[in-house]
């Protein structure tokens, strides 16, 4: 499996343990040191290992299913680091979709493979909520 393909399927792995509320399989996602990072929408960001997975338990103990489609993937190698920009479209279980999140997630390659050490969403207004994007400046 080539870098692209392993990153990848390490953010699909992130998933897939968020979607099952799997907190062991969620910590095998991460680095696991100090330097992972943790920011969900609305929230302060949490920084560390430890404090990263009471995050995730305190989440996962909530009891709501979610479900993710993940879309907008983009995936950008950088030697040992890959940063990857998806989109969340989030559901509660079989019912209607409740929101979108632009995430970036930055991976680091470790001898056992691509592990997780930023997790950032930020939630995506409702099309009709979305304000306006300023004029890009131009640059002569």
């Amino acid at each position: 499996m080539d870098d692209r393909a392993a990153v990848i399927a390490a953010n699909d792995r992130f998933y897939r343990a968020f979607e099952a509320r799997d907190l062991e399989a969620m910590s095998r996602v991460w680095s696991c040191t100090d330097g992972d990072a943790c920011i969900h929408p609305g929230w302060e960001p949490v920084y560390g290992s430890e404090a990263v997975m009471e995050a995730w338990a305190g989440i996962f103990s909530t009891g709501m299913p979610m479900k993710f489609l993940v879309s907008d993937v983009v995936v950008q190698l950088l030697g040992d680091l890959a940063r990857v920009h998806n989109v969340e479209n989030i559901r509660f279980g079989d019912g209607e979709p409740i929101g979108r999140v632009a995430v970036t997630h930055l991976f680091i390659r470790r001898p056992s493979g691509w592990r997780l050490v930023l997790h950032h969403g930020s939630p995506i207004a409702a099309e009709n909520e979305a304000t306006p994007r300023a004029r890009e400046p131009e640059y002569h």
